[in-house]
């Protein structure tokens, strides 16, 4: 695998005036998923737009600290408006202000709330694919197409979408999502599309690290272009990145998450090349018809 380090003004996928889409499942992606990307373009100079972040599977009852399992109304209200609020201030810490940035909440609800039952993965999320879709999955796989498809039709902007390091379903179907938006336009897409990494579960299984790319760049006629750097060192021993996570993100934090950020020194970012959005083939987990990318 070749990864461009060094990497120049010029090869950077954002340039001052430009707009930044940052497309997350869960609100601790934002800093987690995009936040070593953001802190590099504002040591470069080169966010000077508003960022809006959507978020996509915004409603949940996943707390890492409290995981009875009750699907109780009063425990998603009270851990939603929990991650909410420390995803607010870690961005306001993360973009240099509120006013730096714009949060829309596209309301899907996560795989755990909605009942999906399938194998843990890393973080105890729940592994997913096409092959184990319900019904609920192909819907919200449907909904997320028809939200997305406007993004890439925006000039001057480049959109931050995780890889799904570790497949969680959630963070699988947004990435699919994406990927099937970005082939319906086509030739009409106009913004450019840069897949970030999951942490911490890329730190936590380094040996896994290239397992999605190596599938996008097939699935992609090697579209993919690997650029990495150093992250952004924060104000104790940790990344910039680190210090607002431990900061602020107090539902997600374990001494798991600590040790795998401990780990955290570099990232990767992959860029598609534009004129491959209309030739991106299915996954292979797919064989039904809504997946299928003809």
């Amino acid at each position: 695998m070749n990864i461009i380090k060094n990497v120049s003004a010029d090869a950077f996928p954002l340039k001052a005036g430009d707009n930044l889409i940052m497309l997350v499942p869960h609100h601790d992606d934002t800093i987690l998923g995009c936040g070593n990307f953001v802190t590099e373009a504002l040591a470069r100079g080169v966010l000077t737009t508003v960022t809006r972040v959507f978020v996509s599977c915004s409603r949940t009852n996943f707390f890492a600290n409290y995981q009875e399992g009750m699907l109780t109304e009063e425990q998603i209200q009270r851990v939603t408006q929990a991650r909410i609020e420390e995803d607010t201030l870690g961005c306001n810490d993360l973009f240099g202000g509120s006013y730096n940035w714009r949060q829309g909440i596209i309301g899907e609800w996560d795989a755990p709330l909605r009942g999906y039952t399938g194998p843990v993965t890393a973080g105890g999320g729940s592994w997913g694919d096409f092959s184990t879709f319900r019904p609920e999955e192909i819907d919200m796989y449907d909904r997320l197409i028809a939200q997305y498809t406007w993004m890439l039709q925006q000039e001057n902007t480049t959109i931050l979408c995780l890889i799904a390091n570790g497949s969680h379903v959630d963070h699988f179907n947004v990435r699919e999502a994406m990927l099937h938006a970005a082939f319906l336009v086509g030739d009409d897409a106009k913004a450019q599309l840069v897949f970030v990494e999951d942490e911490p579960y890329s730190s936590d299984n380094d040996d896994l690290r290239y397992v999605e790319f190596d599938k996008l760049t097939e699935r992609t006629g090697s579209g993919l272009t690997a650029y990495g750097f150093k992250c952004q060192p924060g104000e104790t021993t940790n990344s910039k990145m680190h210090d607002i996570f431990n900061n602020h993100y107090r539902t997600q934090w374990t001494q798991d998450y600590e040790d795998d950020l401990n780990k955290n020194n570099d990232f990767l970012i992959y860029v598609l090349d534009k004129s491959k959005y209309k030739s991106i083939t299915k996954d292979s987990s797919c064989t039904e018809d809504y997946c299928v990318l003809a």
